[in-house]
């Protein structure tokens, strides 16, 4: 016996409107210490935060373009937007090398913000890289709605960093540092992750990527201050900034 599937909510499927609620929370979280002193930014850096800005913009118009039902301008971009997640992902490399430089290691037991970070963030970029290998996979499988699910997820990881700018600049008598925005940040992924799991459940569409990105940031809120106070984790985040 077949089973009836609960009708979806228009709002639901307007992909394009959240991708660009995204963009906009990540545009306005990086003008204070980003947009508003760009001059003063070292050129990598610049490189980087452009190309995440640009990577959530792509999103919006690669979900418009699939509504207008352009699929093939759709996979056109498609194809060119690898070359912008290459820079991304390269010059976010570069990015934590400067970030540890700057940040430094661990000082009496105590890890440093950056080696956080640094542990965020590279475990983030390998998880980027693999839904987007995946996105791609799903695509030439035409499995649309798995595709979709993978490049939301691309999306949504570059948001933490935006998260964290938000708490800080939004509510500094809450989060008076990165430490704690870090935590915060992280904290809401969850929430946000969870929510669309439990929407996808109700609406008996579960697909794995979203349960996926939910555990990779449970773990990340348990694991996070534990590696980062290992004098292997530190040695290995010191070694890599002096590549």
């Amino acid at each position: 016996m077949a089973t009836t599937l609960r009708a979806l909510p228009r709002w639901s499927q307007q992909w394009w409107i959240w991708f660009t609620a995204i963009f906009a929370i990540t545009f306005l979280s990086f003008w204070p210490s980003f947009f508003s002193a760009i001059v003063n930014i070292e050129t990598h850096i610049i490189i980087h935060g452009i190309s995440a800005i640009a990577w959530m913009l792509l999103a919006i118009i690669q979900a418009w373009l699939i509504k207008s039902g352009w699929r093939k301008y759709h996979r056109t971009v498609g194809y060119i937007s690898l070359i912008l997640a290459a820079v991304l992902v390269i010059s976010g490399l570069q990015v934590l090398q400067t970030m540890i430089l700057k940040g430094g290691g661990m000082v009496d037991g105590v890890p440093s913000t950056a080696v956080k970070f640094f542990y965020i963030d590279m475990t983030a970029l390998a998880l980027f890289c693999v839904f987007l290998w995946l996105a791609i996979k799903a695509a030439r499988k035409r499995d649309i709605a798995l595709h979709l699910r993978l490049m939301a997820c691309t999306a949504i990881i570059p948001l933490e960093a935006a998260l964290e700018r938000t708490y800080i600049y939004g509510t500094p008598s809450f989060v008076p540092n990165f430490d704690v925005a870090l935590y915060a940040s992280v904290v809401t992924l969850i929430v946000l992750c969870a929510a669309l799991v439990a929407g996808e459940w109700w609406y008996q569409r579960l697909r794995w990527p979203f349960p996926v990105l939910l555990a990779y940031y449970g773990v990340t809120l348990l694991t996070t201050d534990v590696i980062a106070r290992t004098e292997w984790f530190n040695s290995v985040a010191i070694s890599y900034a002096n590549l």
